[in-house]
């Protein structure tokens, strides 16, 4: 039976060429890939074991100083909200660091065509978060639906 970084390399392997939308999709050391897509957004996959799975990461940017209270209720709130957000998960990467959101995606049973919709859904997902923390520099986030959950009625009010 294959070892979960050969289940994702032999993935990765498949996935770049029948996805027109990645760039680039680059393998480092550790071992994790790199895929940069079109839009030059970049998501991070890594490979994590007990079940075998892989964790899919990208960087939102910087929560602006004066809307860091804000943003970060919003990202604690998201938490958790599991349920509703598929396990999707926000972080802070240190103190005064980047906003990290990651996904974990079980490997059993994963096909090229889950994966690809699986990323697709992952990159829309972070795309809406970049563009709420860019909201936020800009004092435009106050009472707007957290993204991702704008069907579910959930909003934070200042």
């Amino acid at each position: 039976m294959a070892t979960t970084i050969e289940q994702i390399q032999q993935l990765m392997q498949e996935l770049g060429p029948a996805t027109p939308d990645i760039d680039a999709l680059v393998q480092t050391d550790e071992p994790s890939w790199a895929i940069q897509f079109a839009d030059d957004s970049i998501v991070v996959i890594e490979p994590a074991e007990d079940p075998p799975r892989l964790v899919l990461s990208a960087e939102l940017g910087t929560a602006p100083e004066t809307a860091e209270r804000q943003v970060y209720e919003a990202l604690l709130s998201y938490n958790l909200l599991w349920r509703d957000s598929g396990g999707v998960k926000i972080g802070l990467a240190g103190p005064k660091g980047s906003l990290v959101i990651n996904w974990e995606l079980c490997l059993q049973d994963l096909t090229l065509l889950d994966l690809q919709a699986a990323i697709g859904r992952f990159q829309k997902l972070s795309s809406s978060w970049q563009a709420y923390v860019a909201k936020a520099e800009a004092g435009e986030v106050a009472g707007a639906p957290l993204p991702g959950l704008e069907g579910g009625g959930f909003h934070l009010h200042a």
